[in-house]
């Protein structure tokens, strides 16, 4: 039996890899040539356990991959394994199903059976659409969801909880039982079989997923009702448990379940289709929200650990209130995260995934390196192509008496101006009269000048070439230009670029004056007191840079623009001498024996992408955050040490080196890196220190082509869990049936801890001026860790309502830890207050809220008693014994329980 498997990516390179295992001749299909010809070489593409091994087993056996569908046409069963993103409302995009299907008839014969299997996650209806398309074909259709955990996947592909099949007549048995033989190995074991209809297969995947969130919030709604009426939860639950049709999986009633994501702050490498911007996770999600169907790469690597681009497949958000873990590396590199993101670490020469949760000092962060994306093309910027639907097209001119004189005739009937023979004579015609004639225009492109005020005062190329040259003049711009905004003498907005340097950098000013002149791009000097500035004074130009090249107009939103990391290697090295010889420095250390090499800026995304730029070319740099000259601005502050690496950087500083070149000749030796180790094409950072801060808001997910991205300053990580809640919520809404149950656990989970302080505060109607007693302040027991703590979040809650906080934990560090998060809020000792007895937390409180699992039933109640205001306590762990403390006269409140 010949099966053929289109898609290789997470879910069809391991298909296709088992199936070879079974003993099938194989064929793995992709568009992307260059990972077919490293899966033919039996590279895989993805990280997990086993799966390189079995791929070299077999490839170029009865496993080949190909980017072709010919295959296809002698093959007798179809797996279809192509992804299907979710667009902005949260549908499922089926284009690329769709396309393969559209090449899948172009090559097979209309007679000849053949079965095709969807194995993708698709929504309700898909196999009935795709057998539509496929109605004048003798072929039938099968729905194969899969359920494979990340991390896991070869051992589930082979040791799976169950098979489901879906078909479209079940008294049809020819489709039936050929997969039934294709998964022979699971019906050997034992393995259950889900034999069932189109509809039902499709619902299984996203009902399973959902089912779990369900019965997590459905415990957690029936604590309110058994809270409410009198009941005891837990003894619900464990009773709930025992029946074997329920289970007791997924039945403790708590805060709820949630899902691994970014801090919106934190960012990703984009590549629209004209190289790499640095976008925060929310811009990102801001942009494809506005147009969903942009074909998207993410900056992530190779099956060689090298940088490489993939597709991104998803991007979403959703709501957040708890800690977020700071994992922060041995070279100032740090990256916030939910607890439960998954994190790519080195464990000997092989990745490992571990949860943020779980990320221990000492581990080791990834730096992918290697050049990526780049072409031995000089990269051309087209001014009128540019420019043709903005209002500056209106007010653009361009001038070439050659190309009127020569093409007047052909001009003539274009022109709209009042006296053509003007035209002819200056040789100046309006921008938008000429973008017509794109075959002229080409044909005198060199010579061609663009300016927007009659007078021509300042003209430009309407080409520009990112060359050397104009390579180092954005470099230079980055670091020594801004762009002024203004009225002139006529009342007419304009629009100037500024370079700004220490009068003594001769060599520096001089380049970009010769850069200048070479574009035949006119500008003032101005030499005052040390500085010496050079102006030009052109919106066209302006444009350029802000908005083509997107290099921002300030200091504060400076960035690479994306065609310096599309361009040839050469190219990036000459943009490195410009924004490391505007802002860049070389620092003797050790009394002139050592150097280094810094850079600032304050723009986190210059800095973002300036250390990926270097990274990518093999420099490995650190970074310092501070606040310089009382600003209260961050400034970032890149350095480069190393014998070598300050080497080969300290060239690019020109005639300045010569100043420092003979303290490198004079290193008595090279010393190891210190800070990170090297591998071929990739560093590790150790993990110095992990952090918690408690953080309201919104987080973001992304799901890539392989699972992997290049985050924050170049880490290596995961992508994030995808949740099925709210896809199934959208599949629901589509067949125009309100989710009541599925929004409900949506819901539900977000709304638990509001729940219990919404029971706080109805006891007493007004916490204004209240004083509370918050018995643990750690997430667990006998920990100082902060990060899902019930107790902050719930004390967050009460300050926002006027009430004052004691708190206690028997755990030192956590009360610690606790201090120093309310003194950064500016709360501490004005509204929070922390003891490091039990006894003077609760002296004159009017509640006690009970936040962690100890056993406080230890505690000497009756003194409790004699100490508070008022004897209220809620135990919002269920912990004490509620007639014990009954007894001395306190009001309990648990939850479910009373």
């Amino acid at each position: 039996m010949k099966i053929s498997v289109v898609g290789t990516g997470y879910v069809g390179l391991i298909q296709a890899v088992g199936l070879a295992e079974f003993g099938f001749k194989v064929v793995g299909i992709d568009i992307d040539d260059l990972k077919v010809k490293k899966l033919n070489k039996g590279e895989s593409p993805l990280y997990e356990e086993g799966l390189e091994e079995l791929l070299k087993k077999h490839v170029n056996k009865n496993l080949t991959f190909t980017t072709s569908y010919e295959p296809i046409k002698d093959s007798d069963i179809i797996f279809l394994c192509v992804g299907t993103p979710q667009d902005k409302d949260g549908n499922a995009n089926l284009k690329y199903l769709f396309l393969a299907i559209e090449k899948i008839k172009e090559v097979i014969d209309k007679d000849k059976y053949k079965i095709i299997v969807i194995k993708s996650t698709v929504p309700v209806g898909t196999n009935r659409k795709v057998k539509e398309l496929l109605k004048d074909y003798n072929v039938d259709v099968v729905s194969n969801p899969e359920f494979l955990r990340e991390g896991l996947a070869v051992h589930d592909f082979f040791n799976p909880d169950r098979i489901v099949l879906g078909f479209e007549n079940l008294e049809n048995k020819k489709p039936i039982e050929i997969m039934e033989k294709v998964y022979k190995y699971f019906k050997d074991k034992g393995i259950p079989f889900i034999i069932t209809n189109w509809e039902t297969s499709e619902l299984i995947k996203y009902a399973s997923n959902a089912f779990l969130a369900t019965k997590i919030s459905f415990i957690n709604e029936l604590a309110k009702l058994a809270d409410k009426v009198g009941g005891d939860i837990k003894t619900i639950s464990y009773a709930m448990g025992l029946d074997p049709r329920i289970g007791d999986k997924f039945l403790n009633a708590g805060i709820g379940y949630g899902g691994s994501c970014f801090h919106p702050d934190e960012v990703l490498f984009v590549d629209f289709g004209k190289g790499l911007e640095c976008m925060t996770f929310k811009e990102l999600f801001d942009e494809l929200s506005k147009e969903s169907n942009r074909v998207v790469k993410i900056l992530s690597v190779n099956e060689n650990l090298k940088l490489d681009l993939v597709d991104l497949k998803l991007i979403t958000k959703r709501d957040y209130s708890d800690d977020l873990i700071i994992l922060k590396t041995s070279m100032g590199r740090d990256i916030k995260i939910t607890k439960d993101h998954p994190v790519v670490v080195m464990n000997g020469n092989k990745l490992k995934i571990k949860l943020a949760e779980d990320v221990k000092e000492g581990d080791e962060i990834v730096l992918p390196n290697g050049n990526f994306n780049s072409n031995n093309d000089i990269i051309v910027i087209d001014v009128l192509e540019e420019i043709k639907n903005t209002p500056l097209i209106k007010n653009t001119y361009l001038n070439n008496k050659n190309m009127v004189l020569n093409e007047f005739e052909n001009i003539r009937t274009y022109l709209s101006n009042k006296y053509v023979y003007d035209v002819k004579k200056n040789g100046t015609v309006r921008a938008k009269d000429i973008i017509p004639l794109r075959e002229l225009l080409n044909k005198y492109n060199n010579s061609n000048r663009l300016f927007t005020v009659r007078n021509r005062s300042t003209t430009i190329p309407s080409i520009f070439k990112i060359d050397k040259d104009f390579a180092r003049l954005i470099g230079y711009y980055l670091a020594e230009g801004w762009i002024s905004e203004d009225i002139g003498r006529n009342g007419v907005n304009r629009k100037r670029i500024i370079f700004s340097f220490g009068a003594h950098e001769e060599e520096y000013i001089n380049d970009v004056k010769n850069i200048l002149d070479k574009l035949g791009i006119k500008y003032i000097e101005k030499v005052r007191n040390n500085s010496h500035s050079i102006i030009i004074s052109s919106k066209l130009l302006a444009y350029i840079f802000e908005e083509v090249l997107k290099c921002g107009n300030n200091c504060y939103n400076k960035q690479i623009p994306p065609q310096i990391f599309n361009s040839p290697e050469d190219i990036k090295w000459e943009f490195l001498k410009g924004i490391l010889r505007g802002d860049g420095g070389l620092v003797r250390l050790n009394n002139n024996k050592n150097l280094n090499v810094e850079y600032g800026t304050v723009s986190k995304k210059l800095a973002n992408s300036l250390m990926v730029l270097l990274q990518s070319l093999g420099i490995i740099a650190s970074l310092k955050r501070c606040y310089n000259n009382k600003s209260t601005v961050l400034t970032y502050i890149i350095r480069i040490n190393g014998l070598n690496q300050v080497k080969k950087i300290g060239e690019l500083f020109g005639k300045k080196w010569n100043n420092y070149k003979e303290i490198v000749d004079n290193y008595k030796r090279n010393i190891k890196p210190m800070g990170y180790r090297k591998c071929n094409n990739y560093t590790t950072l150790k993990v110095k220190a992990i952090e918690r801060e408690y953080y309201e808001g919104e987080v973001y997910s992304v799901e890539t082509d392989n699972n992997l991205l290049i985050s924050s300053y170049g880490i290596l990580i995961h992508n994030c869990f995808p949740k099925d809640v709210k896809a199934l919520i959208k599949q629901f809404e589509n067949n125009n049936i309100e989710p009541i149950l599925i929004k409900a656990t949506d819901k539900v989970n977000e709304e638990q801890i509001k729940w219990f302080f919404n029971k706080i505060k109805g006891y007493y109607k007004d916490l204004n001026g209240k004083t509370f007693a918050v018995l643990g302040l750690a997430f667990k027991p006998n920990t100082d860790d902060l990060r899902e703590s019930r107790a902050i979040k719930l004390i967050d809650m009460l300050l926002d309502s006027g009430a004052i906080v004691k708190g206690f934990d028997y755990v030192e560090k956590a009360r610690e830890n606790t201090i120093n998060m309310y003194k950064l809020k500016g709360s501490y000792g004005y509204k929070v207050f922390i003891f490091d007895d039990l006894h003077e937390v609760v002296k004159d409180v009017d509640g006690i809220i009970i936040t962690t699992e100890y056993d406080y039933n230890k505690e000497d109640w009756e003194k409790i008693g004699k100490l508070v205001r008022e004897k209220v306590i809620f135990d919002g762990r269920n912990v004490l014994d509620p007639e014990k403390v009954k007894k001395l006269g306190f009001k309990y409140f648990g939850v479910g329980r009373k």
